[in-house]
């Protein structure tokens, strides 16, 4: 972060000074009492389990001389410097806002039902073979998250990429009003949060809140070959439309493609143009997210031999189908999230490798009422050797297996997997370990390891 003053600050968060001094340095602001120093801004934030306003004391005791407080909560120092605003959640945005408006960069803002993070790691990538760029750390895509990254910047920075994640209406027309991106990228219209919507219209709908923010001359990129954003190419819309996929009919397609033992090559075809690239990835849908990096890379000058060095040398954003083998097995870990649409994609992996294939799945969380038909829905598609069911929900995934008379085992917990892992995994198995993080099936990739 580049310094401040508090005067400055103020006028971002619209609020009122009411003491101290408007001149004082601020050389970072923190949420986190612990993290302070004597030329922090300290701002509590709060949230559903607590209130950052019962730490102002702690912040105060590690150094931090200078606050935003809200207007229903006192803090009383003879040397301090005092913010006072309505919310200090909207505060927080609102100075990352006016500062990120201290840069005269291009944004790109990335939403979606499934790949939010990859897509982000491959644009990434791409435009770090040409331009400094910042991105956001993780998956900080809420509405504490996306000021924390928007507050990195410094005037090394040349272009920026945010991640912007919802789980109800609203939320990414405030995060896009945030940064009015240059470019909006919709990776998929997935089930994603089904729970707090009506249906996938619903979600397609929030997913579209992006253009909200979208500078005037701005562009959107989507997924054409879902059913939902396909549909805009059809539509009249106020910015400019790019559209990528497998289907001939889009901006960007991928005409053919080979996926190895640790890379995918593929030719796409963009303006009656052939080109051939390669990407470190062995997930078909990181084809489909290496596209949309094509298309921003070409639209920032990159050549197609500067992109293809970008995909070559991708990192991506870890326990996202994250290959390894061990004594025993090769692993595929998978464990950070969990959907129908990225448990199917994590699946098609699998069975990319030769030798038995081992799937162990876990219940995806957060779909209400759709939570059995998805779960059977995962049943009835899966292919592989061996199934491992573990959960609550799970247990609809292994009735449909046993039906289709695969090798099918449920367990409630870990711990009873655990148990019977010796009669169940054998010498050079491929595994794929996928559920939702609050699953917390990382402690089965641990122990598998250990094994």
């Amino acid at each position: 972060m580049e310094k401040l003053n508090m005067g400055v600050i103020c006028q971002y968060a619209e609020g009122d000074f009411v003491k101290g001094d408007k001149d004082v340095i601020i050389s970072e602001i923190v949420i986190d009492s612990r993290e302070v120093s004597s030329d922090s801004l300290f701002i509590p934030i709060i949230g559903e389990r607590f209130d950052g306003h019962q730490f102002l004391e702690g912040a105060y005791d590690n150094g931090c001389r200078s606050f935003i407080i809200d207007k229903n909560h006192v803090f009383v120092k003879d040397d301090i410097n005092l913010i006072i605003v309505d919310d200090t959640t909207k505060a927080f945005g609102l100075i990352s806002k006016g500062y990120k408006n201290q840069f005269n960069i291009p944004f790109i803002a990335i939403t979606g039902s499934v790949g939010k993070t990859s897509t982000k790691d491959i644009i990434y990538s791409v435009l770090s073979q040409k331009y400094n760029t910042l991105k956001t750390e993780g998956n900080l895509n809420n509405s504490i998250g996306l000021p924390k990254t928007l507050l990195k910047l410094n005037f090394k920075h040349e272009i920026g990429i945010v991640e912007m994640g919802m789980d109800k209406k609203g939320e990414i027309s405030y995060l896009t009003n945030l940064v009015n991106p240059d470019v909006a990228v919709i990776t998929n219209i997935g089930m994603s949060h089904i729970m707090n919507f009506e249906n996938q219209e619903g979600i397609f709908k929030a997913k579209m809140e992006i253009v909200n923010g979208l500078k005037s001359n701005g562009l959107l990129i989507v997924n054409g070959d879902d059913k939902f954003l396909g549909k805009l190419k059809k539509g009249k819309c106020d910015y400019e439309l790019l559209t990528y996929g497998f289907n001939p009919n889009n901006d960007i397609y991928c005409k053919d493609y080979v996926i190895g033992d640790s890379s995918s090559r593929f030719t796409c075809v963009y303006k009656d143009k052939e080109y051939k690239f390669e990407i470190a990835s062995v997930a078909k849908h990181n084809i489909y997210n290496a596209m949309i990096a094509i298309l921003i890379g070409f639209r920032y000058d990159l050549d197609a031999t500067e992109i293809n060095s970008g995909l070559l040398n991708l990192k991506v954003t870890g326990k996202r189908l994250d290959i390894f083998k061990t004594d025993k097995y090769r692993i595929i870990d998978d464990t950070y999230n969990a959907s129908y649409d990225s448990v199917m994609s994590a699946l098609e992996v699998l069975n990319n490798f030769e030798g038995r294939k081992v799937a162990i799945l876990g219940d995806i969380l957060e779909l209400g009422d759709y939570s059995k038909e998805i779960h059977q829905k995962i049943g009835e598609n899966i292919n592989c050797d061996v199934v491992i069911s573990i959960g609550d929900y799970a247990k609809y995934i292994d009735e449909e297996a046993t039906k289709r008379g695969l090798e099918s085992y449920y367990f409630l917990t870990k711990e009873d997997f655990f148990n019977n892992l010796p009669v169940i995994l054998l010498q050079g198995d491929n595994i794929l370990i996928k559920a939702s993080r609050g699953m917390q099936f990382d402690e089965i990739v641990d122990f598998l390891k250990n094994c």
